[in-house]
């Protein structure tokens, strides 16, 4: 991978720095101590230098095994990464196991905390843009499932045949990359991709950086769910607008895929990372809400066969109004919802 190539991927990603709000995680987001066991862990890859992946698993009581989904955090993130929605994921029934990637965690911000201001957050950020964060994050991935189908704490708990993945602005192009999305200077361009992923959730994707969405994506065939709302902005986008982050599921072609863009929805809200001590923005409960019972919904269908589930994703636009707009693109729920085209696919 050339350096400009993984620069402008990682700068994709970024968004995990944005400066905090002072508001608090709403205690209802959290799933009861006896639904779910809490694990964590790490493992090492003697493969790559000895890397290790930190990780969080949120484990459905009883025997299983349970569908898994694996999630990547943004940069400046960890293993604690959108806590309200992967509780909320485990106890609908699924094995979740939240990666932390090195390199593009907390690291990153070495003790200080994180910024509160903008010049602070790009500081951070531009400390981690190297050709190595990316390839080292890509890796995690097809590693780590090795590690849990092998996990004696996590093994008997897994149906490695249904595993899907889901991901936060960095962990949202991790995700795209782990089902074909290409990386310009990679040989071959799609070699990140990893064929055990059936089922994805990408919060807060970019459009790809120097690449033309129709050739970015092409190689993705996955069904998929995509979240953004209208304020979902950081001081690291390339793009003209929120908008434009619906580029990747405008371009993918042949493989179910959802869109959802709330009104007013910032890019933390998705990242689960309102700062302790404050009060939450008015739009925000609904709104989290509304994610964790969508990506349920989706995880259910396409990960449990769970007919209804896949029936009611195909009322999505008229179910998300008036918190926003919703878009279905399946053949079986008939003709696409109406959207208007970005750069690069009018």
């Amino acid at each position: 991978m050339s350096r400009r190539s993984a620069a402008l991927l990682v700068l994709a990603a970024l968004a995990g720095l944005a400066p905090a709000a002072a508001v608090a995680q709403p205690t209802a987001a959290a799933a009861p101590a006896s639904a779910i066991d809490v694990i964590y862990g790490e493992w090492t890859d003697p493969a790559r230098d000895g890397r290790v992946v930190p990780f969080k698993a949120y484990a459905p009581k009883g025997a299983g095994p349970f569908p898994v989904v694996i999630h990547s955090h943004g940069l400046g993130g960890s293993r604690e990464a959108s806590v309200f929605i992967l509780q909320a994921v485990a106890e609908a029934g699924f094995l979740v196991v939240c990666l932390q990637h090195a390199g593009s965690d907390t690291g990153i911000l070495g003790g200080q905390g994180r910024p509160t201001t903008t010049a602070g957050v790009v500081a951070a950020g531009g400390s981690a843009i190297n050709p190595q964060v990316a390839q080292a994050r890509y890796g995690d991935l097809p590693f780590a499932l090795d590690q849990i189908a092998k996990d004696p704490r996590l093994a008997a708990k897994a149906d490695m045949n249904l595993v899907g993945m889901s991901g936060h602005s960095y962990g949202a192009l991790s995700t795209l990359v782990a089902v074909g999305q290409r990386v310009p200077g990679a040989a071959p361009p799609t070699r990140f991709a990893e064929p055990r992923i059936r089922a994805a959730v990408a919060y807060s994707p970019n459009k790809p950086r120097g690449d033309n969405p129709k050739i970015a994506f092409a190689a993705v065939k996955t069904p998929m769910l995509h979240f953004t709302g209208t304020a979902d902005v950081t001081p690291f986008d390339l793009e003209k607008s929120p908008f434009e982050r619906t580029t990747p599921f405008q371009a993918i072609q042949g493989a179910d895929q959802f869109l959802i863009v709330l009104d007013d929805a910032d890019h933390g809200l998705f990242g689960g990372r309102r700062g302790a001590g404050g009060v939450l923005k008015p739009t925000d409960p609904p709104q989290m809400e509304i994610v964790k019972a969508e990506t349920i919904r989706f995880w259910r269908a396409y990960l449990k066969g769970d007919g209804a589930a896949a029936r009611e994703l195909c009322e999505l636009p008229k179910r998300i109004d008036p918190a926003g707009d919703g878009y279905a693109k399946a053949a079986r729920c008939g003709p696409p919802t109406p959207i208007a085209p970005v750069d690069g696919l009018r």
